[in-house]
């Protein structure tokens, strides 16, 4: 949560240099001040119920080998990240198609590896590339590939 919260800022100042709107109805900096106070206001609702999960618990601590924490998944988010963007920006892969790869490759790397979850990242993908194209199209006058 502090992470995310340190990278929003970090946004939020990136964004604080871009110039102001001239023809567009809310300018360049519209997107990334939009996305930096989700992330921030996520990352406080984090931060919230892990401290009070952490005020409220009196568990044991658990030892090295009782955790559930995975790396690798971490690992395969990161990749798929990575691999998205690249797609998006070199091989330049259009919006509507990577957008729901992009979902149902993270959403397997997280979740459980199923046919039904694969299906349901798949409507969640499809469902989140045209709501975001449509957005940035007709509301913000953005053309996303």
């Amino acid at each position: 949560a502090i992470f995310a919260f340190s990278a929003a800022v970090i946004l939020l100042i990136g964004a604080s240099d871009l110039p102001p709107p001239r023809f567009e109805p809310l300018g360049s900096a519209a997107l990334p001040r939009i996305l930096a106070v989700v992330i921030i206001f996520f990352s406080l609702i984090i931060a919230l119920r892990a401290y009070l999960k952490n005020k409220t618990s009196t568990s044991v601590p658990s030892f090295a080998g009782e955790t559930d924490v995975e790396p690798r998944r971490g690992a395969l988010v990161l990749a798929a990240l990575i691999i998205y963007v690249f797609a998006l920006d070199v091989l330049r892969v259009p919006f509507l198609v990577a957008t729901p790869v992009f979902v149902i490759a993270v959403g397997l790397s997280i979740g459980e590896r199923s046919w039904t979850n694969a299906l349901a990242f798949a409507s969640l993908g499809l469902l989140l590339a045209f709501g975001i194209s449509f957005v940035l199209e007709h509301l913000l006058y953005i053309r996303i590939g």
